[in-house]
């Protein structure tokens, strides 16, 4: 199971089993299809400031 923290301004916000998988596999098939992206994915850093 992938490990998913998500923070919105700071605060950290709990996701259930559901919630993790669901984010795991949408980022997941998106970089599967992205080019230059690595075959083994160890970890994905992702960062949003609006």
């Amino acid at each position: 199971m992938a490990e998913i923290n998500l923070k919105v301004n700071d605060t950290k916000l709990p996701l259930n089993e559901l919630m993790e998988s669901m984010l795991t596999n949408i980022i997941l098939g998106y970089l599967k299809s992205a080019k230059k992206v690595p075959d083994k994915i160890n970890k994905i850093e992702i960062e949003i400031k609006l």
